[in-house]
């Protein structure tokens, strides 16, 4: 028999996990590691722009931007994931709310869009009465509308 008509080994079967140590289904959003990546090298490339620069207002104008930038990265790095979804319900980690909320807490997930100044926006929305999480397209990492499907479809029926 040739080599090239020998079918290749076959790949060994495992035994299947015991269901105690299988990793419980849930949805992570992150923030857009794209985005950051970005904005950290726009950081860099600002900060490499104060020291070649002797204009005191450019001097202080690109210091602005490379505080503003790395509050970005650091923001996208502390507090990721942003949302994460499960069939206990929903944790929101973002600069301004954290909460870890149960699925009889959370009265509604949506999607909601606005148009101010002819610009299209979209959010995600989660609402928990006192507790309102609004996440944008880039603190998700995707798109709000498949966001909330993804969400709405670990809520116990």
């Amino acid at each position: 028999m040739s080599p090239e008509a020998q079918s290749p080994p076959a790949a060994p079967i495992l035994p299947p996990l015991p269901p105690d140590t299988l990793a419980p289904a849930q949805a992570r959003f992150v923030p857009d590691r794209r985005y950051t990546a970005l904005a950290a090298g726009g950081a860099f490339g600002a900060s490499v722009a104060v020291l070649m620069t002797s204009d005191a207002g450019g001097r202080l104008l690109l210091l602005l931007a490379v505080v503003l930038l790395l509050g970005y990265v650091a923001s996208d790095l502390i507090f990721s994931p942003r949302l994460v979804a499960s069939a206990e319900g929903v944790v929101v980690n973002s600069p301004m709310t954290r909460a870890r909320l149960s699925w009889d807490d959370v009265q509604e997930v949506r999607a909601e869009t606005r148009i101010r100044h002819g610009l299209r926006n979209t959010t995600l929305e989660v609402d928990a009465g006192p507790v309102l999480a609004v996440l944008s397209r880039r603190a998700l990492g995707a798109d709000p509308v498949d966001a909330a499907d993804l969400v709405e479809a670990f809520r116990p029926r």
